[in-house]
């Protein structure tokens, strides 16, 4: 089912249904995103099938209430999203959504639940969940500070959006709920995965060196790389074309 039309699946969102796909590419946005912005990501990825993961509180779930613990996240995506998992997958997590995609498939390994369907994981533009996060928690800051935040982290051409205040005061529930999540820190357990890492080279506080401690989460540590591009915390969207070009040569070489 494309994205954007009525869906039965409330946790995710096929961008274009492909049944006949070798891999299953699942991505879990960032605090706040419903993550439309990935919605093409697919088209030069034939042979897989893209779906967003939609959390409750935003898009189209708006009506429900955003979770504010992991274990909600993942009690709820073990029958969200668990059961339609039918083929070899990928976990592509952004900001929170790598914390919420590590949990997941440390989940998934450890109850024996799907586990042997994942391949890798591509984290980007977030530390290790087992360390603390440099920056500064929404849930501890004003309004104000939390708009001038998003306006520093963005990409510079969507930075006019946090002049809206209908729109900040929309986004402001969602941010201080799903900081909660990313603020808790799991046991560092690495897992038999690969695991890649992408970030931004103009993020303050995220840096390589920082994003390479992804290592310790990964027993596969002859396949883990960082890969850094010229953008901020959103350097996804700056950089897209870059991005979906390391990410094709990585499927490739991790995948076939």
């Amino acid at each position: 089912m494309a994205l954007g039309t009525k869906n039965s699946h409330p946790w995710f969102e096929v961008f274009h249904s492909r049944p006949r796909a070798k891999y299953q590419v699942f991505i879990f946005p960032s605090a706040g995103a419903a993550g439309y912005y990935y919605r093409e990501w697919d088209k030069e990825f034939p042979e897989y099938e893209f779906s967003i993961i939609n959390y409750p509180g935003r898009a189209e779930r708006l009506t429900e209430k955003c979770l504010t613990t992991m274990k909600e996240f993942i009690e709820q995506l073990t029958t969200g999203l668990l059961p339609f998992i039918t083929k070899p997958c990928i976990f592509i997590g952004h900001s929170l959504g790598s914390a919420i995609s590590y949990a997941l498939a440390r989940h998934m390994l450890e109850t024996k639940n799907k586990g042997n369907f994942l391949k890798l994981l591509v984290e980007l533009g977030r530390g290790p969940p087992h360390l603390e996060d440099p920056d500064a928690s929404f849930e501890k800051m004003t309004d104000a500070e939390i708009v001038e935040e998003l306006k520093r982290i963005a990409d510079p051409s969507a930075r006019a959006i946090y002049d809206y205040p209908e729109y900040v005061q929309l986004m402001l529930p969602m941010l201080r709920a799903d900081s909660k999540v990313a603020d808790e820190l799991c046991d560092p357990i690495p897992l038999d995965i690969p695991i890649i890492v992408y970030g931004g080279e103009k993020e303050d506080n995220v840096d390589e060196s920082f994003l390479g401690r992804w290592k310790e989460l990964t027993n596969k540590k002859d396949l883990f790389r960082v890969q850094m591009f010229p953008g901020h915390h959103n350097f996804q969207s700056e950089c897209q074309t870059q991005v979906l070009t390391h990410l094709k040569e990585d499927f490739r070489r991790l995948l076939t």
